[in-house]
């Protein structure tokens, strides 16, 4: 009889069946425990590390993006502020501040003193402190100030304010204001001394001096004359 022979084979199938899922379970399990194995120290620095460079970086950009921004408004509000004193009138509607009086000789010397005490001041921009600073502007206003002219603040506002003397040297006297510009736009000014020479603050780091007028150089547009006699209302150059 033959069916002892048939289970037996049966069992030695069975018995490897479970040997084989026994075998494929012990080679999956190590995996399983590699994934759930928490990562060394190290490992985990290096990607806290790539995160924080990662930000870093981000940060980075939206800075400079920041900047980049913030220098494009910067830049229209200069060219803003640029169109805003193009669009000035060149010529301003200002009062004539000319003095005509018999005590003029006396007078322009009185400026001439004055303005020359001031050598040596520093130069800012916008000031008008004796001993401390002047601008060219500020400097003229204080030293007319003194014989009771009253003259606006900027240099092409005061380039208007008096009778036109023009270029020529031998027209000047002392005390007529020295305008300097291009065009018809005037941005310097200062006083003139006699002999050739003026007084004016010059530019930050120089401050007051006295200078040496060079007639013919291309940004000298003329004199003004503030304190003046009889003689010299008639005249009308243009500067």
């Amino acid at each position: 009889m033959r069916f002892p022979h048939s289970l037996s084979l049966r069992r030695c199938r069975r018995g490897l069946a479970l040997l084989l899922a026994g075998a494929l379970l012990w080679t999956s399990v190590p995996e399983v425990a590699d994934a759930q194995r928490p990562r060394p120290r190290g490992a985990a620095v290096a990607a806290k590390k790539m995160k924080s460079k990662g930000g870093a970086r981000a940060a980075a950009r939206s800075g400079s993006r920041g900047k980049r921004g913030k220098a494009r408004i910067a830049r229209g509000t200069r060219g803003r502020r640029a169109a805003a004193r193009d669009l000035a009138p060149i010529v301003p509607r200002v009062a004539k501040a000319t003095i005509v009086t018999d005590s003029a000789p006396l007078l322009r010397d009185s400026v001439v003193a004055l303005a020359r005490q001031q050598l040596g001041t520093a130069y800012v921009l916008g000031a008008e402190k004796p001993g401390r600073a002047f601008d060219c502007s500020g400097l003229v206003k204080y030293v007319m100030g003194w014989i009771n002219v009253r003259l606006p603040r900027t240099a092409n506002e005061q380039a208007y304010t008096g009778v036109q003397v023009g270029k020529s040297l031998d027209r000047f006297k002392p005390g007529d204001l020295l305008t300097f510009g291009t065009g018809r736009r005037i941005s310097h000014i200062g006083v003139y001394v006699g002999e050739g020479r003026y007084v004016h603050a010059s530019r930050p780091g120089v401050g007051v001096i006295e200078s040496v007028l060079n007639p013919k150089a291309r940004r000298f547009r003329g004199a003004v004359r503030i304190v003046a006699d009889a003689s010299d209302t008639s005249s009308v150059a243009q500067p």
